[in-house]
């Protein structure tokens, strides 16, 4: 799984989304992608259903042994229920989480031997890939900021503190470099369209170049951000992979 080139091997792949890219693969209502970067494979989130992750990430081919870090957004049922899949599998590697997280949940973690790292701020976790911090919001989240050829790509698990408001934060720790994309759960299920088309505004003027809305950002925000963004709208789903390459246009 190291990369031979991170120009061009897939620096994202989807492994659980509300919708697939592929027959072969299952749609779960959640979250989960695998990260290559800087040598290190990194999981971001596990979905709602540790079968589902398991046989997705065994098609996609996949080895949960070869994850060096878990990063995990909040602690929201679709975002954690395959944990223990990896686990199970994979004991030698290090757990992010906020550190709002439940002191029942960070125990748990602990209780199978891995390393608990809790998350407050904005930090470098391993050279080029960073958190956010733990941002304020109906509920404490964090997003995972990796920097790349085409520059920053931004993930999300549901974006509860506010989508740009994340984008913000991104931009503020990287002000000389370019937004390349911003990925994940937007949670805009419950927006309007006059709402939405303001976001996407603000999208703009952060140079946010490519946008791919999913989970449980809704079809409204999907087919709106589809429609404003042309071919810079990537449409994610088990299976999807983003390359560095494909977000310098």
């Amino acid at each position: 799984m190291k990369p031979s080139s991170e120009d061009t091997w897939p620096l994202v792949t989807v492994v659980c989304d509300n919708y697939t890219t592929r027959e072969d693969l299952e749609a779960c209502w959640g979250f989960s992608c695998l990260i290559r970067h800087g040598g290190k494979v990194i999981l971001f989130d596990t979905g709602s259903d540790g079968m589902v992750l398991s046989k997705n990430m065994a098609r996609l081919g996949l080895d949960p042994a070869a994850i060096d870090l878990l990063m995990i957004s909040h602690q929201h049922w679709d975002h954690t229920g395959g944990i223990y899949s990896i686990l199970d599998i994979n004991r030698n590697l290090r757990v992010l989480v906020p550190r709002s997280f439940s002191p029942h949940f960070k125990a748990d973690m602990k209780r199978y031997g891995v390393s608990v790292m809790e998350i407050d701020k904005t930090q470098e976790i391993s050279p080029g890939f960073y958190t956010t911090g733990e941002l304020d919001g109906p509920v404490r989240e964090q997003a995972a900021l990796v920097q790349t050829p085409a520059g920053v790509v931004v993930i999300t698990g549901c974006a509860h503190p506010g989508i740009v408001r994340i984008a913000q934060t991104a931009k503020a720790i990287f002000s000389e470099e370019d937004l390349a994309l911003v990925m994940g759960g937007f949670h805009l299920l419950d927006d309007g369209e006059e709402d939405i088309l303001e976001i996407i505004g603000q999208f703009r003027s952060l140079g946010v170049r490519y946008a791919a809305a999913s989970h449980c950002s809704g079809e409204r925000a999907r087919r709106l951000f589809a429609h404003e963004y042309g071919d810079h709208f990537i449409r994610l789903g088990a299976g999807a992979e983003i390359s560095p390459s494909d977000l310098k246009s």
